[in-house]
């Protein structure tokens, strides 16, 4: 029997054993759940849980990640790679906590900014404001030069609208000339020969 005539499952098994067997150091697994049964998701999921080597994983089972990992590397919309400690449902927590303290930072140094230039403005041009309005814009220059907290950029949201298809007209596939029999029958006796038909969408 060829890996090739097996299911899709059945195939996925065969290769995981492969990756197993040798036990590589570096194990690289993209969607390995694909194609398993529940029985075998466990079984790859208490396996992997001590695998005594450096896994790197990919997949969407949240469930799996939660058994697996002990490290998440999220990719940002900046395109870099920010590691964390901690399996899936400890990265989500983690993530949006530090999202949360992000975004009022930048909101509080946007307004600390917006006030800053609000007093600059209202100097004009006294000379007895000019000191303090050069004061306030040193502080925005240091506050710059350090480097601003960035806003929290959300991931985007992707929809899809996929429009009715127009309905096939009959017969979707035609047959002409059809003789049927089951094999190993002695007298081959046919159950219908030569008989035209066709098969409608919603036969």
């Amino acid at each position: 029997l060829k890996t090739k005539d097996l299911s899709g499952g059945w195939r996925m098994r065969v290769s995981l054993a492969q990756a197993l067997f040798i036990k590589p150091t570096l194990l690289l697994l993209d969607e390995p759940t694909n194609h398993l049964d529940l029985e075998a998701c466990v079984w790859l999921e208490d396996y992997l849980s001590t695998y005594p080597y450096c896994l790197f994983l990919i997949s969407h089972s949240q469930d799996f990640l939660n058994g697996v990992c002990t490290h998440i590397i999220h990719l940002t919309e900046k395109k870099t790679l920010d590691c964390y400690t901690g399996n899936y449902d400890t990265f989500i927590k983690t993530k949006a906590e530090l999202d949360i303290n992000q975004q009022k930072q930048y909101e509080k140094e946007q307004s600390d900014i917006k006030h800053l230039k609000q007093f600059i403005s209202s100097c004009g041009t006294f000379s007895n404001l000019v000191r303090q309005a050069k004061s306030k814009q040193k502080i925005i220059d240091k506050m710059e030069a350090a480097g601003l907290t960035e806003k929290v950029q959300s991931f985007k949201r992707w929809s899809f609208r996929f429009n009715d298809c127009d309905k096939l007209p009959p017969p979707v596939l035609s047959f002409t000339g059809v003789s049927f029999s089951y094999a190993g029958k002695m007298d081959h006796t046919l159950l219908y020969d030569n008989i035209d038909f066709g098969v409608d969408s919603d036969s």
